[in-house]
């Protein structure tokens, strides 16, 4: 088995815990996309951390959350044929003073 094929596999097994844990899925793009988003964000923290706050993270956590990344890109990547490409009604801001 190859690095790439073990990493896979990681990945193949969090997207079945996380399916297993939440089975539905955003039909919305913007809330599916932010679920992906959601991940990132809480893998660019673990970096930050294990960088600046050692204590607080490890690169065991940082490889938890690529990996948790990975699969919401792959959970992302398998609903393309199902979102609904929905606007948001929109307001003006008019009394915001530039």
């Amino acid at each position: 088995m190859t690095k790439l094929d073990a990493i896979m596999a990681e990945i193949e097994q969090e997207i079945g815990r996380a399916v297993a844990k939440f089975p539905a899925w955003p039909t919305d793009i913007i809330h599916a996309g932010n679920v992906v988003s959601e991940e990132a964000g809480e893998l660019a923290k673990a970096i930050l951390q294990v960088v600046y706050e050692p204590h607080k993270s490890t690169l065991t956590d940082v490889r938890e959350e690529a990996v948790q990344t990975a699969a919401m890109c792959i959970r992302f990547l398998v609903s393309m044929d199902r979102y609904e490409l929905i606007t948001s009604d929109q307001h003006l801001q008019g009394d915001i003073d530039a």
